[in-house]
């Protein structure tokens, strides 16, 4: 049976960078672009997918997997329009703060929502009966500051395997960047390029995942080096918001002591 996550409306807030808000989208350095395109990357980024399919980290077909977007005056699944055309497609999200970035960045404030889970047994039949009222197509973790996204045609969803495949892709591709972006990001740091360091991890937050203590503990390490309060207090606030409280901790000791060693 599908599950709702929480009722509430399009206004309820979470922390935000400041400047990935003026600046949602920062071209990467040249070389880190050069290494995301290359064939260590896509290795490194199918292993992870190879991983994520393995019995031991399966997901399960009856388990809660995807979140959906629910209009609370319709009660109707929120549906955007497919790339490159005027189709329909439904936005599908693996964890409901990605889900609720979403919102914030990109629905209205003011608009009630709800959030919807479904296993990929659950998802399998929404996409079903979604054809049936013409939405053919859905995306799973559509980015809320990027113009481009990938849209699957449902049709193709039909079996257990096909719907966890449709997870595993984009995760491992979220995964496998997140490990490239934070070492490239620690590395400049480390070599004093810190302005470099803070556009990549601000990249990390607003385009990888924001659910990664690390990115938030390194941008505090950034801000302290940088004497940048306003990044700081917000660095914060996100491991307080996660609830990572040994990460704050940590992010306090490397303030107290001052420590420019930049470790996550």
């Amino acid at each position: 049976m599908f599950k709702w996550l929480r009722r509430g409306d399009g206004s309820q807030k979470f922390p935000e960078y400041s400047a990935l808000r003026k600046t949602p989208t920062r071209r990467l350095p040249r070389d880190l672009a050069e290494q995301e395109k290359s064939e260590a990357f896509r290795t490194r980024r199918d292993e992870i997918e190879a991983s994520l399919r393995e019995l031991s980290n399966r997901p399960q077909p009856e388990n809660p997997l995807f979140v959906e977007i629910v209009s609370g005056d319709q009660r109707s699944l929120v549906t955007i329009l497919g790339p490159g055309d005027e189709s329909r497609c439904l936005p599908v999200f693996s964890t409901p703060l990605r889900a609720a970035d979403y919102v914030r960045t990109q629905l209205d404030p003011s608009s009630p929502v709800s959030y919807l889970s479904s296993s990929p047994l659950e998802l399998i039949a929404l996409l079903r009966d979604l054809r049936g009222v013409g939405v053919e197509k859905f995306t799973v973790d559509r980015c809320p500051r990027c113009n481009v996204f990938c849209a699957i045609h449902s049709a193709s969803v039909t079996a257990v395997d096909d719907a966890i495949n449709c997870w595993s892709i984009p995760k491992s591709g979220e995964f496998a960047r997140m490990e490239l972006y934070l070492s490239y990001a620690q590395g400049s740091a480390r070599a004093g390029k810190l302005y470099d360091a803070r556009d990549v991890l601000l990249e990390t937050a607003g385009h990888v995942s924001f659910e990664d203590p690390r990115v938030h503990v390194l941008l505090g390490q950034v801000a302290v080096a940088l004497y940048d309060g306003e990044l700081l207090r917000e660095a914060k606030a996100f491991l307080q918001f996660l609830q990572f409280d040994s990460w704050e901790r940590r992010l306090d000791w490397i303030v107290q002591s001052g420590s420019r060693e930049f470790e996550i």
